[in-house]
């Protein structure tokens, strides 16, 4: 059921498990201090018990309460980007009791969200709350209250309906403890450039992780829907395939001749816009719905056309997305 603020706060307090808006996907909160409760988020999405947990903070204050210290680098990033889609692995002091959410491990990951719903939940709170994307482990990530309740709507007691997520892309990860270098270990919203732009003279490794410890997004597959996706390299690979289905952009589809779209249509095979590379953040908001929207079509078989996204930061995001989707 839906639930306001108030609830969601309560709710939480209790030890239970809900849905929340944030501007990147919707998550599957819990208070990130209740080992009881982020059992429930691991049951509920199945997820594995090695795979740690975002933590969810109100602002910068909150998040020095649970980490040894906050290294310049981080600090400046944070003011920079914060509240926004940027995460950062930082080093819980001795008495953290976030342990439960990172799974055993002496860091966390912890992001202050740019939802103003969020946040207040977060506030009402007063504690830190975790919160992975709201779906199965492995599925498409969720960015409407309506894609939580067709995925978890009977196993959670409450969704907050914050709308369609304004981004629909997870945060960036980022390591930036060292004093000389910045690793980005899940690419997101917010790219190296934007990154150098604040702190110039400092080294940014991309899909650095050099350490044991496992980055939300980085080991298991992820964002698929339950449809089989792979990645084709020319279009007319798929009509190997009819009854398929098919997702290129829109400028993919608008170069095929008309004359072909007949062999497409006698194939049987679905072909899915992603919308124009001219506007590569509609495509990231909308990313999501589409992709799940394969299963209803109940076809075999998905693919994606190879496409170059470019080099911004949501052109990596995607790109990522899409080779994790099809198991890359």
């Amino acid at each position: 059921m839906l639930i306001n603020t108030d609830q969601a706060a309560d709710l939480l307090l209790n030890g239970e498990v809900i849905a929340v808006p944030t501007e990147t996907v919707y998550g599957l909160a819990a208070v990130a201090t209740n080992p009881e409760a982020i059992a429930k988020i691991f049951d509920i999405k199945k997820r594995p018990a090695d795979n740690p947990l975002i933590c969810h903070f109100y602002d910068i204050e909150q998040i020095r309460a649970y980490v040894t210290t906050m290294p310049a680098n981080t600090l400046n990033l944070l003011h920079q980007f914060a509240p926004g889609p940027i995460s950062f692995m930082l080093d819980l002091n001795e008495t953290s009791p976030l342990r439960f959410a990172t799974c055993g491990s002496q860091q966390v990951i912890a992001r202050i969200p740019n939802h103003p719903l969020f946040l207040s939940i977060i506030k009402k709170c007063g504690l830190p709350v975790a919160a992975p994307s709201a779906n199965t482990s492995g599925r498409v990530s969720p960015t409407s209250a309506e894609m939580v309740a067709a995925d978890l709507g009977t196993k959670i007691p409450g969704i907050v309906d914050g709308g369609q997520c304004t981004i629909g892309i997870e945060s960036t990860i980022v390591d930036a403890r060292a004093t000389e270098s910045i690793q980005i270990l899940r690419p997101g919203f917010i790219a190296a450039n934007e990154i150098r732009k604040v702190l110039p003279h400092i080294e940014i490794i991309s899909n650095g992780l050099k350490n044991e410890f496992i980055t939300p997004g980085s080991r298991y597959r992820h964002y698929a829907p339950h449809t089989p996706v792979a990645i084709i390299k020319q279009i007319d690979e798929v009509l190997a395939f009819p009854g398929c289905a098919l997702f290129l952009t829109l400028e993919a589809l608008q170069s095929i001749p008309r004359n072909h779209l007949k062999t497409f249509t006698e194939q049987r095979i679905e072909l899915i816009s992603i919308g124009s590379l001219s506007s590569i953040e509609n495509i990231a908001r909308s990313f999501y719905r589409l992709i799940s929207s394969v299963d209803q079509l109940h076809v075999k078989k998905a693919f994606f056309l190879a496409t170059d996204f470019g080099d911004t930061s949501l052109g990596r995001a995607l790109q990522n997305r899409v080779d994790k989707i099809s198991g890359g």
